[in-house]
């Protein structure tokens, strides 16, 4: 047992310490993740395999990103290529179920709204705000992609600037994801997904060089808020 605690202590110090060998971690295990899920679309695997991939992903940030060997950003690089593939890939709906059996478990196991009440009063507003915009911007590609853009940019700096599991309360993807989804089956208008291809790539974007670009520009212009 105290060779495992000692191991992490040694990981969450490279985490730490070592920007460029974290980063590039992060992103071979995305790159395995992604590849497994590609197998298992291929071989036509049904929602079940995506429901434990979504519920491991799920617990796995929760106990990692606590003892701070995740970041949010650790976490998009993980779910945001799969999110984005299956979004491609769903020309007729036929992988929807694929979808929620992906996010649903994730965000159950990551959205701690029970935190507190004011939490989940805050986390309510932030994401009726966020999903009020999205009814707007959708029929525009360009506003998406503003929307997307800022949504992005503050998922990045609330990651940087505050506790684990900050940014699922506030700005949860999955939520967002599956609001969405529910108001394109309740409205049977397709821009919604539209919406969320280039929502998912804009994460998919700041995911992999959000990190890079927040660790460039900290010695010129320091970022750090107490938004603890």
């Amino acid at each position: 047992m105290e060779l495992i605690l000692d191991s992490i202590e040694g990981l969450i110090y490279i985490y730490e310490e070592i920007f460029w060998l974290k980063e590039c971690l992060t992103v071979f295990k995305s790159i395995i993740v992604f590849a497994l899920v590609k197998w298992m679309l291929k071989f036509s695997y049904g929602a079940e395999f995506f429901l434990y991939l979504g519920t491991l992903i799920g617990v796995a940030c929760i106990f990692f990103g606590d003892i701070g060997y995740l970041s949010d950003n650790d976490v998009l690089k993980l779910i945001a290529p799969t999110c984005l593939c299956l979004l491609i890939y769903n020309k007729n709906g036929n992988i929807d179920t694929i979808l929620f059996a992906f996010l649903i478990p994730y965000f159950i196991t990551s959205f701690e709204f029970y935190r507190s009440f004011y939490i989940a009063i805050e986390s309510i507003g932030s994401h009726l705000l966020i999903i009020f915009c999205i009814m707007i911007v959708k029929e525009n590609i360009y506003l998406s992609l503003f929307i997307s853009i800022v949504i992005g940019l503050l998922i990045n700096f609330i990651g940087y600037n505050s506790p684990p599991g900050t940014n699922d309360l506030l700005l949860n993807p999955a939520l967002i994801t599956l609001s969405v989804k529910g108001l394109e089956f309740y409205t049977k208008n397709t821009r919604y997904t539209e919406f969320l291809k280039s929502f998912w790539a804009t994460l998919l974007c700041f995911a992999y060089f959000g990190s890079w670009i927040f660790h460039c520009i900290k010695p010129i212009c320091p970022l750090e808020y107490n938004l603890k």
